[in-house]
């Protein structure tokens, strides 16, 4: 099931029912899906930021029935196909309109439920594309207009989602790949969620897929994108948001992960994004963990984006994980001290070790100073290190000597 997200932001003294609908529509667009919440979030980020997504993986992972569901949200326009190396424009872009050719001698398609028209897409195994279709796919990523005949048109296309097995060699697929924002690696269900999978599958074959009424108009969804262009617009004042973003993309770099200008500037769109996905009108450190799905190259650099982003802003995971290893510490003292006789000579030992525990947890405490659920933690840590203190010093007057 989707996890609810902490939107609360921009209408002083009660909810913004926009992004409460936000909120509604990435649970219910992840809800049926075992383990698709990553991907969830993609879809809501590409769609937040105007920008297209790839999702590398095997086939049979949920990813073209995810992007459909989002479309049914929406109640958006939707147009899917599966690419083929003889895919020909037609296929995507309509075919000739014959009457034009012979009464005007215009070349023009007929576009009417074809890619042009489409406000969200899919397109699966999407380098395929051969040079036939490339430009016209290009032009209409990059700039949503579509060239027909005599006439330019302004496509309504919001985000085009697609999926490939692998992340293209060929030279003439790397503008292809570059125009295709974010990026995700999509896995197979885990070990650990099997026995879902097989339910919910089963409840599928049995009942079929249950259709959701929309929870979202693509008109409220663009009055959230200028909110996120809002965000953005205040990011180029934050100085210390722009000597962390810079230092980021200068280790990506130094690591051999090739950033592109181009896609260093779009990134901080996509930050801009999760900021506003997250209920706030302001981008934090935090926000740049996004970037896992925007800087990644090659399927190695996945891991090492995610892992050099939160080594170097410190994210609450990391500290949680660093406050689970300090309460087990914290836990096995108690234990160990209320073993103790009076007058041990192991008290002096353990008073010291309690010190530096103390004083990792108050680092800690100064570090993720904004961060609710660590500082909560922190806190209660100290009040049983206070309580084994009031323990040591019943044992032993010792104790308040050698601290």
């Amino acid at each position: 099931m989707g996890f609810l997200r902490n939107i609360k932001f921009m209408k002083k003294g009660g909810s913004n029912p926009l992004l409460e609908k936000l909120k509604l529509f990435y649970n219910t667009l992840s809800a049926p899906f075992i383990q698709r919440e990553e991907e969830a979030e993609v879809i809501v980020l590409s769609l937040l930021s105007n920008e297209h997504a790839l999702f590398i993986g095997e086939p049979g992972t949920a990813k073209s029935a995810i992007v459909r569901r989002a479309a049914s949200l929406l109640k958006a326009k939707y147009f899917y196909y599966v690419l083929n190396k003889y895919t020909e424009p037609d296929e995507l872009f309509g075919p000739i309109d014959i009457n034009e050719l012979k009464t005007k001698g215009i070349y023009k398609r007929r576009i009417e439920g074809k890619l042009p028209l489409a406000e969200i897409a899919f397109l699966d195994e999407i380098f395929n594309a051969n040079t036939a279709i490339l430009n016209t796919l290009l032009s209409l990523l990059q700039e949503r207009i579509f060239i027909n005949g005599d006439e330019k048109i302004q496509s309504p296309l919001i985000s085009l989602f697609s999926a490939s097995n692998d992340i293209p060699d060929e030279v003439e697929l790397r503008a292809l790949y570059d125009r295709l924002l974010f990026r995700h690696h999509v896995r197979p269900v885990s070990e650990s969620k099997l026995k879902e999978l097989f339910k919910a599958g089963i409840e599928i074959e049995l009942k079929g897929v249950i259709e959701e009424e929309p929870v979202m108009e693509i008109s409220e969804l663009k009055k959230i994108q200028e909110q996120v262009y809002f965000v953005l617009e205040k990011t180029k004042d934050r100085k210390d948001i722009l000597q962390q973003y810079a230092r980021l993309i200068v280790i990506f770099r130094e690591q051999g992960i090739q950033v592109t200008d181009r896609r260093a500037i779009k990134g901080l769109k996509a930050v801009a994004a999760n900021a506003v996905f997250n209920g706030r009108d302001y981008v934090e450190p935090k926000d740049f963990m996004v970037l896992k799905y925007v800087i990644p190259e090659t399927i190695d650099d996945f891991g090492k984006v995610a892992a050099i982003v939160s080594e170097e802003i410190r994210l609450p995971s990391r500290y949680l994980k660093d406050l689970e290893i300090l309460e087990r510490n914290i836990l096995r003292l108690r234990k160990e001290i209320r073993r103790l006789p009076t007058y041990d000579f192991r008290i002096i030992s353990y008073s010291r070790e309690l010190l530096i525990i103390e004083r990792k947890l108050r680092k800690i405490a100064r570090e993720a100073i904004d961060d609710n659920e660590v500082l909560n933690r922190v806190e209660k840590l100290l009040e049983i290190i206070g309580e084994i203190k009031d323990s040591l010093v019943s044992k032993s007057s010792l104790y308040g000597k050698d601290l």
